[in-house]
């Protein structure tokens, strides 16, 4: 199973990210994610690789003349091109089958309501990692499961 990685630019919580980390590479799942430099989902992919994860696929917009992408850190895994900062969403959720929440933050929460759209697919959110559920109105178009990282660890079994 391929898990997308979402989460905030900013690294917050990491022993609680490098647990969920250490529990999906022992789980023999891949991941897909776009990890800024200095985000939560880059962290989580070299806590993945550190602990002998067995794929990482980076969701990468290579073509995209009008932001560029050179805030991502292009050494972690296997390049699937976006082309352009529009498709990323998308394509992100098209190479997952589920996606792990690690904390809120505006991309994020696209990658989360693209879910709907594009094989819809649980999306784990991890209870200590947010603040708060999201919004009702978005609970009843969307797959989103609140759980712990016991939970999640438990369910990777």
């Amino acid at each position: 199973m391929k898990i997308g990685i979402i989460g905030p630019s900013k690294v917050r919580e990491k022993e609680k990210i490098s647990e969920l980390a250490m529990a999906v590479s022992e789980s023999g799942h891949e991941i897909v994610l776009t990890p800024d430099k200095g985000s939560s989902s880059e962290f989580f992919a070299k806590e993945y690789i550190k602990n002998k994860g067995k794929k990482v696929y980076e969701v990468v917009p290579l073509e995209d003349r009008e932001f560029g992408y050179s805030w991502i850190n292009l050494d972690l895994g296997e390049h699937i091109n976006c082309k352009t900062w529009r498709n990323q969403p998308e394509e992100l959720n098209e190479k997952t089958d589920a996606l792990l929440c690690i904390g809120y933050s505006a991309g994020g929460l696209i990658e989360i309501c693209y879910s709907k759209w594009f094989r819809k697919k649980p999306v784990y959110i991890i209870k200590e990692l947010v603040s708060e559920k999201l919004p009702e109105e978005l609970e009843n178009s969307l797959d989103l499961r609140y759980v712990s990282i016991r939970e999640f660890k438990d369910m990777l079994k």
